[in-house]
């Protein structure tokens, strides 16, 4: 049964949850629609024989030949160990793990031929993507565990919000704006862009700051807590800039009014508690 957007507790779904229930919720919306990011561009679960991980739900494979991002990017390994350590961090914050189970359902590792193997060890981070068509397909590097853990999370979060209905451009609810209103991103800062893609921004990366806060303080090691307090400072710094962004500019339908209370709410508890551990 397809869900009821107005009869939806939308500040609850704003949010992640335990059970992931919000992404799919989101997932049952995308299935509703046609074209771009909607259900039926969906490779699909898992195959007999795919490798998996996130509790068998999302398949690791190759969705074609060659990544289209860039030129750099090639298909990587499916059965690398950084794949299993990048997920095994993100287990360490439940409701995020439960939002990449519900959302993804491909991930395709990529190499970047800019980071050659023997500098692994040393490189932090993480390029990925979405599909510029499909839902549910992601696109990231496994160069390094810490990185990919917040790919997962922040691809799934996007993944979310175009199950929502939120593209880059336009929105078919939450969000009230026209294309050509243009906004400060809090991560693409070359150009101006329009509301739908600053809140895709803030909430992808708000996500990213989450983990970043459980991984600082699951730290085991004084290098974990480094790495986390790296990441931490950069997302804090930023996620701050965009929230006051959106709390001045983003204009919401009913709907949105309470996926906005409730996102920007989660949204300060976890930047404050980011702060504390910085201070």
């Amino acid at each position: 049964m397809s869900p009821t957007p107005d009869a939806l507790d939308w500040a609850a779904l704003a949010v992640p949850d335990l059970d992931g229930e919000g992404a799919r919720v989101a997932r049952a919306m995308a299935n509703t629609r046609s074209g771009r990011w909607s259900g039926e561009t969906s490779m699909g679960p898992p195959q007999p024989g795919e490798p998996t991980i996130f509790d068998g739900q999302v398949a690791v494979r190759h969705a074609r030949e060659r990544c289209h991002q860039h030129p750099r990017y090639l298909n990587g390994d499916l059965h690398h160990p950084n794949i299993a350590a990048g997920e095994a961090l993100v287990a360490l914050w439940p409701e995020g793990y439960a939002l990449v189970r519900e959302a993804v359902d491909t991930f395709n590792p990529i190499l970047d031929a800019g980071i050659p193997e023997e500098a692994w060890g040393r490189a932090r981070g993480s390029s990925s993507h979405f599909d510029k068509h499909r839902f549910g397909l992601m696109f990231a590097t496994y160069y390094d565990p810490f990185g990919l853990a917040q790919a997962f999370v922040h691809e799934a979060a996007h993944q979310k919000l175009f199950g929502f209905g939120v593209r880059l451009d336009d929105a078919d609810r939450i969000l009230d704006h026209r294309p050509d209103e243009l906004y400060e991103s809090p991560v693409v800062l070359d150009r101006l862009r329009p509301m739908p893609a600053v809140l895709h921004a803030q909430y992808s990366f708000m996500h990213v700051t989450a983990l970043n806060v459980t991984l600082f303080e699951q730290a085991t090691s004084p290098e974990q807590r480094e790495v986390a307090r790296m990441f931490l400072t950069r997302n804090v710094e930023r996620m701050t800039k965009g929230y006051h962004t959106l709390e001045a500019h983003a204009r919401t339908d009913t709907v949105g009014e309470a996926f906005m209370r409730g996102f920007m709410g989660w949204s300060m508890g976890v930047l404050e508690r980011g702060r504390a551990l910085l201070a």
